[in-house]
């Protein structure tokens, strides 16, 4: 059950960090490289530092600086987010390796620099805790305040947006914010809590099956979560059952996958604010 909820928790947070950028009509495909960035960044300064805190906080300057300088190119500059959200990728993936070498000289996997961080709250492991905080705070951000209506409205619609004169540069701010604190939170977990110690491709391209999974939200909020969780448990099912040796592993390494292309055929409805009624109640609460 713990394997499980770890696994559930860098998943789902990495889906809400590509779920905040959506909302401003990005696809944050850099998503693998801003785990990896900040998970080198966490173990070093808290190898250096031995400060939780301060190891968190400084991968979450890090990303921001990385999605403010994302937006900047895409928003300003006219830019396709894919083409710089591929470019981004490659580069954080190749930068965090460069970094590795530079401060251990290790390659590929920290076999020098490994930490040694065991921190609970109440028995709970704080990156846990911080995650259902965070998680929390994000939908009562987004779907409890005038400010979270807006920003989905952005992501829906950007002209639509504009033209209703709300303020794009602090929705993009606070989108950033949100992406930004959920990716290093990940980054984070895995370098200080799941493997206590960095190794090349640490997100283990999760980022790519997150960005599938974020998708599900378009249909209901409440169905990443879900899929997450699903996703999550047939992982460490397929990872349990390859020491049967009458299933080849290749095959059970798909079983995830194909449980998630069943689930979203059987998903069925949608969201509640689409088109012209959504933004007749911005309108509305905007005028409130």
């Amino acid at each position: 059950m713990t394997e499980i909820i770890r696994a559930f928790i860098r998943i789902f947070l990495l889906c809400l960090a590509i779920n905040a950028m959506r909302n401003i009509g990005l696809c944050l495909l850099h998503a693998d490289g801003l785990v990896n960035i900040s998970a080198i960044t966490a173990i070093i300064v808290f190898n250096e530092t031995s400060s939780f805190a301060l190891s968190l906080s400084t991968a979450v300057l890090v990303c921001m600086s990385v999605n403010i300088l994302f937006v900047y190119l895409t928003k300003r500059r006219g830019t396709s987010d894919i083409v710089y959200g591929i470019a981004m990728n490659l580069m954080l993936r190749g930068l965090s390796g460069l970094m590795l070498y530079l401060y251990a000289g290790d390659l590929a996997m920290s076999t020098s620099l490994s930490i040694n961080f065991d921190s609970n709250i109440f028995g709970v492991n704080i990156f846990i805790i911080l995650g259902a905080v965070m998680s929390l705070a994000y939908y009562v951000f987004l779907y409890k305040t005038k400010a979270g209506l807006e920003l989905r409205a952005v992501g829906l619609d950007e002209e639509k947006a504009k033209f209703r004169k709300l303020n794009i540069f602090s929705l993009r701010l606070y989108a950033i914010i949100f992406a930004s604190v959920f990716a290093a939170l990940v980054g984070s977990f895995l370098s200080l809590s799941y493997f206590s110690y960095f190794t090349e491709n640490i997100s283990q391209n999760v980022g790519y099956v997150c960005l599938a999974l974020e998708g599900f939200s378009a249909i209901h909020p409440a169905l990443t979560p879900i899929a997450s969780l699903v996703y999550a448990v047939f992982t460490y099912l397929a990872g349990s059952f390859q020491s049967v040796a009458a299933i080849n592993y290749k095959l059970l390494d798909t079983l995830p996958y194909i449980v998630m292309l069943v689930l979203l055929y059987f998903s069925k409805g949608k969201g509640k604010l689409h088109g012209k009624n959504f933004y007749d109640i911005i309108k509305k609460e905007v005028k409130e």
